[in-house]
């Protein structure tokens, strides 16, 4: 009886010390909460703007992107596959996609050491999403780019053109895989221009 007792007691002030650290922990973020609105006041109109317009362009690459993942899948729904201009087979979607080379990291840096952001945008500051849609083929060779959309009017053609460039220099990826046997399959990234 008496080490359940202690067991009851030990549990109560197990309980005790947890409230109270879960109490200290919110007014630590409500603290820092209250900060929050005096660093917003000492940036500058400018700086204000310029977290604004990244802030938009974010959320409507966001949802692009969603619209699109959409479509790829809506278009695998109804066509699993096409025919290339050779009159090659081509996947809108295999059971296994192409994979770069080394993971989606990978292909982050290769993408952050090879786009030239253009001189006019970067001077203006431009920044903007276009969508970039390609083909893997069973050899793992990126083929036939296409830049499909961009976020607005203000994502400048040279955003096209870089992208474009970029992507259709791409290293060997890993092929899709189709009933185990590697197919070419149409592939679809979104790369984001923003002026640092």
């Amino acid at each position: 009886m008496k080490i359940i007792k202690n067991m009851l007691l030990l549990t109560a002030g197990l309980l005790m010390v947890q409230a109270c650290s879960t109490k200290s922990a919110e007014s630590e973020k409500a603290v820092v909460k209250a900060e929050e609105p005096s660093k917003v006041t000492k940036m500058s109109s400018a700086e204000i703007d310029k977290k604004q317009k990244r802030d938009k362009l974010e959320q409507l690459t966001r949802e692009r992107t969603e619209k699109w993942k959409l479509q790829r899948d809506e278009l695998a729904l109804k066509a699993l596959t096409f025919k290339g201009e050779d009159g090659e087979v081509i996947y809108n979607k295999a059971e296994v996609d192409p994979s770069y080379i080394g993971g989606n990291e990978a292909m982050m840096a290769y993408l952050r050491d090879n786009i030239k952001f253009p001189k006019e945008a970067e001077e203006n500051g431009i920044e903007g999403t276009v969508f970039v849609d390609f083909v893997v083929g069973k050899n793992g060779v990126v083929r036939m780019v296409e830049v499909t959309d961009a976020t607005s009017e203000e994502a400048s053609q040279a955003f096209r053109t870089e992208a474009y460039r970029v992507v259709a220099s791409m290293p060997k990826w890993t092929a899709g895989r189709q009933h185990d046997k590697p197919v070419s399959v149409k592939f679809s990234i979104p790369i984001t221009f923003q002026v640092i």
